[in-house]
């Protein structure tokens, strides 16, 4: 069937039960709110739910819910303390919660083969454990989450135009390449080399290499020109293979109303060239307020150019460091006693962390804390958009702002930035939610849901390089807004209000022929093989074969297996002591890849991996499954 289907319903009282375990994550911050119904397996109820809300109660108890447990009980990191998993027989309960919910319920998310991965090197798990490293930041990006979609790959680059590049850095030593390295000296940093080295440590630092903090690029690579705040040099980062993304960190000039002054208008075309030619998506810090350069009502360029996404800040927690006051998910500040903020106009598209941060120290290996800029908030959203590339190649400039957009988390509508209604973007950044819905455009049979969304900005939002199909739920389409959407299968109106204003539109069709036809990214350099071999040295507990380059870790495992390589991975074989074979893949073609053996029954196993080589050649190791 492939059509548009509109329909508006409201349900009772309905439940469809099914027999079949489904499972989701929901964090759950008030323990007296953690449901207790229980049933048999067979369906006979044990126990019913008595929380603090007779509501919840009543929802709850409609539904057959077998377990509520802790995920992460073992973690040092008080913020996985509070995420449970649910196990029930319909997953409606975990929309219903989503939904009717969310006060009691901040976070909840499918659990179906969606594994969680920490690095250890993030926070308390390892790394840098000083003042200021839990990296709050993250979390309240939902990175972990978005980890569990996909960790990224070398062969998505991040262009970060901008001084000069601590090279030999222990979080950027075999993640990062200058490409006029004449102009980048001092390898370890010094003056001018702290503005560039940070960013880049923000958007793709080295992660799960044991050593200093993680960031949300995690294995993306980045493609760095020194001595480059300037245009010229976005557009020579364009032209470098595997470059996605392109992160602007700087300004070149201001306005206070808008309008494009003579050197302003001078790189229009260009920036233009880059986004819409060349299909790069480019990031742009909006501007660091009262600090720098002294109006946060500026519209500061290249981040207010047309097409470029600008990024303001957002506060990650509520906090008092050195004499400087944060207030979780709010714009402003509070430092010797006067309240400040980072830039907000209506160019702005998005917001990300920004104040009271971690970060790398470019001058030696080490760390420091509470720092804020934009210059960080916007490398924050371009290693997502990385993330973003790996699962989906083909996604277009104006894609990857549409998704980042629909979403985003509302926060200028909370008390504390309602005097920002409009002058904050979209939202704050959801790492998560980009990153999937990214991957359910190019899955073969994905769903994009845009849900829970109030559109009314003169924006254009683009989705049309081949989903299958696309389901709009609760939306409040008005304003200016313009939505293109494209789907091959169907597009689904369930709920919402739907009518724009003159000048703007909805267009949905339905084109069969959609197909996802870009090239793959380029093979990365030699780099990756010493960036494999970097989290090879510095894995522990896993069982390696350091002739081959190979490690296989946890190992025992109750679960997942991560296996990494030196050289590309071509075929796995795992056979139990019987010789019989249970698990077989080829064509892999990766450095990384993780198999899940949770289903496997207790005991030893073989594993055989054979390398993406003329030769052939094959290498051999035991792994347990407890």
């Amino acid at each position: 069937m492939k059509n548009i289907i509109i329909f508006i319903f409201v349900m009772f009282g309905f439940y469809a039960y099914t027999q079949e375990v489904q499972s989701f994550f929901v964090k759950i911050v008030n323990e007296q709110n953690i449901p207790n119904v229980t049933h048999s397996r067979n369906g006979i109820r044990k126990a019913y739910s008595k929380t603090q809300n007779s509501k919840l109660d009543n929802l709850l108890n409609r539904y057959k819910i077998y377990s509520c447990k802790k995920v992460f009980k073992n973690s040092k990191k008080a913020s996985l303390q509070n995420i449970y998993l649910i196990e029930c027989n319909d997953l409606q309960l975990m929309d219903d919660l989503y939904d009717k919910f969310k006060s009691i319920y901040p976070i909840v998310e499918n659990g179906q083969g969606i594994p969680l991965t920490t690095p250890n090197d993030y926070g308390s798990t390892g790394g840098y454990t000083g003042p200021g490293s839990s990296q709050e930041d993250l979390d309240f990006i939902r990175a972990i989450e978005a980890w569990g979609v996909t960790t990224g790959s070398e062969n998505i680059k991040i262009g970060v135009a901008d001084t000069k590049f601590s090279v030999n850095h222990e979080d950027l030593e075999n993640t990062i390449s200058v490409i006029n390295p004449s102009q980048n000296t001092n390898p370890k940093g010094s003056g001018n080399a702290f503005h560039g080295s940070v960013v880049s440590g923000f958007a793709a630092a080295n992660t799960d290499n044991g050593k200093g903090g993680a960031a949300i690029g995690y294995n993306s690579f980045i493609s760095a020109r020194a001595q480059g705040m300037n245009v010229n040099a976005l557009s020579e980062l364009s032209l470098v293979d595997g470059v996605k993304v392109l992160n602007a960190s700087w300004y070149i000039a201001s306005s206070l109303d808008g309008t494009l002054n003579q050197t302003a208008s001078l790189y229009q075309p260009v920036i233009d060239e880059i986004i819409n030619d060349r299909k790069k998506v480019l990031i742009a810090a909006a501007g660091n307020g009262e600090d720098t350069p002294g109006n946060p009502n500026l519209f500061l360029f290249p981040a207010s150019y047309k097409d470029v996404i600008s990024v303001s800040s957002i506060c990650h927690k509520s906090d008092n460091v050195l004499g400087i006051e944060y207030f979780l998910d709010s714009h402003q500040y509070k430092i010797n006693g006067e309240m400040r903020s980072h830039q907000h106009n209506d160019s702005v598209d998005i917001v990300a962390p920004g104040y009271g941060l971690f970060r790398l120290n470019p001058f030696h290996d080490s760390y420091t804390y509470n720092d804020r800029g934009t210059s960080y908030a916007a490398p924050i959203v371009a290693g997502t958009v990385a993330l973003m590339f790996d699962v989906n190649n083909c996604i277009d400039p104006k894609e990857v702002e549409t998704v980042l957009k629909l979403t985003a988390v509302k926060i200028d509508n909370l008390p504390q930035n309602i005097q920002y209604y409009g002058k904050l973007g979209a939202g704050k950044l959801d790492a998560y939610e980009a990153v999937k819905m990214a991957k359910d455009m190019a899955d073969t049979f994905g769903t994009v849901e845009v849900k829970n969304r109030i559109l009314y900005r003169p924006w254009f939002y683009k989705l049309e390089t081949a989903p299958y199909e696309i389901k709009m739920i609760n939306n409040d389409v008005t304003g200016g807004s313009k939505l293109k959407f494209k789907a091959r299968n169907n597009i689904e109106i369930l709920s919402g209000y739907y009518y724009p204003d003159t000048g703007g539109y909805i267009d949905l069709s339905i084109d069969a022929t959609l197909a996802l036809n870009c090239l793959p990214p380029p093979a990365s350099s030699s780099n990756s093989s010493k960036k494999i071999k970097n989290k090879i040295d510095n894995i522990k507990g896993g069982i390696p074969n350091r002739e081959r380059g190979v490690l296989v870790y946890p190992n025992p495992t109750t679960g997942i297996l991560n296996i990494i390589s030196k050289e590309s991975l071509n075929q796995i074989t795992i056979s139990d002591i019987t010789g019989k074979v249970v698990y077989n893949i080829s064509n892999i073609n990766k450095n990384e890849l993780q198999v899940d053996i949770s289903k496997f029954n207790l005991g030893i196993y073989f594993m055989k991996m054979k390398m993406k080589m003329e030769s052939g050649e094959t290498t051999s190791t035991k792994v347990v499954k407890e």
